[in-house]
């Protein structure tokens, strides 16, 4: 982000239908691809004769590449256009996506999930060029609608995962279908999206990037380490406290820095800070939650005095709950804020997602209890995902959204990779000598942390400083 004065180009008019409509498929084949590999990774981990721990790696390396990718693509949508990088971004997921359906052996898989990682900054370039083109409640509703469509385009992928996988012949087959989808995007990104027409005078700060990026990446590699060795082993620390000597001295520079890459004064002001903090925060609880939940779900009451003994597929349908509930409120939220305010819509989410948590903590000895409380926080979450991602594009400088988008989405992602650490640390800590199996009370814990989560991020948005623009009845239509 920077303080150099917007450049605007003339374009001509495009109608808010040809750009949502497209960006909504791009979206739904974000999502496909996200949920696609991970039911099949047993199958490409014995395809490419590799260890489970080594194909973990499959998922791992695309997330670091998002790190690094998508701060600098999306600040560099500011500067050159949104829609430029975005076609950057589909080629390099078409090529990634081709070669790891062919899977010609480890290293080349692994170099393509790499190519895979700019699939994290479609969605903040699309916001971009959507908040470019059009304005008010119609704006908010084609923001919400491009997360529900990745929301339901992650549940159609995990689905058509095994689906395909039955009914086609072989592996490469099967992991050619989702090049599909990208492939159709690539045509709709090159063919039938129009670019914005603002432009940030900004220069690229290319230190500035090298830092945020190599930051991430060590900090995520950090967090990846504690997960599996806990916080106090010496690569995990030596890592962490190395991440932080770079953060600390990417701050001093960006501070310091005409043009910085992303502007660390807005990013901690009261008009942006509290969007940003609740970000983190949800990813936390979105993203780390998730493997504590299914460990739960499949615990054997028998041996541990909790859990269900479920299968995979009850596991899924909890999960599902959560998602086509979180899918529709990110769709709706623009009416509602339309009558209540945004602000009141992003509180009432928070709200209402630490109502989830807190009555998990109480209730959970019964299956449909643990329904319910998916229930409850899909609906929390939905607010959430819909809502915040448009505020973010609303109360950005007008030249700035794309990467006021990005370091939300990096946000969320280092927040889910912070609470997986963690909670695999409370999890550990609960658990007797020669026992495999946390005791309830790591569960609880983490619960109590989800619900702590949400009610700071319901106070800090609360008291957020919002412009008035984005906190009354929006009327305007693209």
């Amino acid at each position: 982000m920077s303080t150099d004065a917007p450049v605007t180009q003339s374009l001509p008019k495009v109608s808010a239908r040809a750009v949502v409509g497209f960006l909504i498929f791009c979206e739904l084949a974000s999502g496909f691809v996200q949920g696609f590999y991970a039911p099949l990774l047993g199958e490409i981990a014995g395809h490419l004769k590799v260890s489970d721990a080594d194909i973990t790696w499959f998922l791992t390396v695309q997330t670091l590449a998002a790190a690094v990718c998508v701060p600098l693509l999306s600040k560099l949508g500011d500067i050159f256009g949104h829609r430029r990088m975005l076609r950057i971004a589909v080629i390099s997921v078409l090529i990634g996506t081709v070669v790891t359906a062919l899977l010609p052996n480890y290293p080349l898989v692994l170099a393509a999930r790499i190519l895979v990682g700019p699939l994290a900054v479609w969605l903040p370039l699309e916001i971009a060029l959507v908040h470019n083109r059009i304005k008010g409640e119609t704006a908010r509703t084609s923001i919400g609608l491009l997360v529900s469509f990745l929301t339901g385009g992650a549940i159609l992928g995990t689905i058509s995962a095994g689906v395909f996988s039955a009914l086609l012949p072989n592996l490469t087959l099967t992991l050619f279908i989702p090049v599909l989808l990208v492939a159709v995007s690539v045509y709709a990104v090159f063919f039938k999206v129009p670019e914005s027409t603002s432009r940030t005078g900004a220069k690229v700060d290319v230190l500035g990037f090298v830092g945020i990026g190599l930051a991430m990446v060590v900090l995520l590699f950090g967090l990846r380490l504690a997960s599996s060795e806990g916080f106090a082993s010496a690569a995990t620390i030596g890592t962490l406290a190395a991440a932080v000597v770079i953060f600390a001295l990417w701050v001093l520079w960006e501070l310091r820095s005409s043009s910085p890459a992303i502007d660390v004064r807005l990013i901690v002001s009261p008009r942006m800070g509290p969007v940003y903090l609740t970000a983190f925060l949800f990813g936390m609880v979105m993203f780390g939650a998730q493997s504590p939940s299914t460990t739960f779900l499949t615990a054997d009451p028998a041996q541990t005095g909790y859990g269900f003994a479920a299968s995979a597929g009850t596991a899924s349908a909890v999960t599902a709950v959560v998602t086509i509930l979180a899918t529709i409120g990110a769709a709706t939220f623009a009416p509602i804020a339309r009558k209540v305010g945004i602000r009141s819509v992003l509180v009432t989410g928070a709200i209402v997602a630490a109502s989830g948590s807190l009555v998990q903590i109480a209730f959970h000895d019964q299956l449909w209890q643990i329904f319910l409380v998916s229930a409850i926080n899909g609906i929390g979450m939905g607010l959430l995902l819909g809502a915040l991602p448009a505020l973010v594009a609303e109360v950005a400088p007008s030249d700035q959204t794309g990467i006021a988008t990005g370091v939300y989405n990096s946000l969320r992602t280092l927040g889910g990779s912070a609470a997986g650490a963690v909670f695999a640390v409370i999890l550990a800590g609960f658990t007797a000598s020669g026992s495999l199996s946390s005791s309830i009370g790591g569960y609880v814990t983490i619960w109590a942390v989800c619900a702590g989560a949400f009610i700071i991020a319901a106070v800090a948005l609360a008291f957020m400083r919002m412009p008035s623009h984005a906190d009354t009845t929006v009327t305007t239509k693209g």
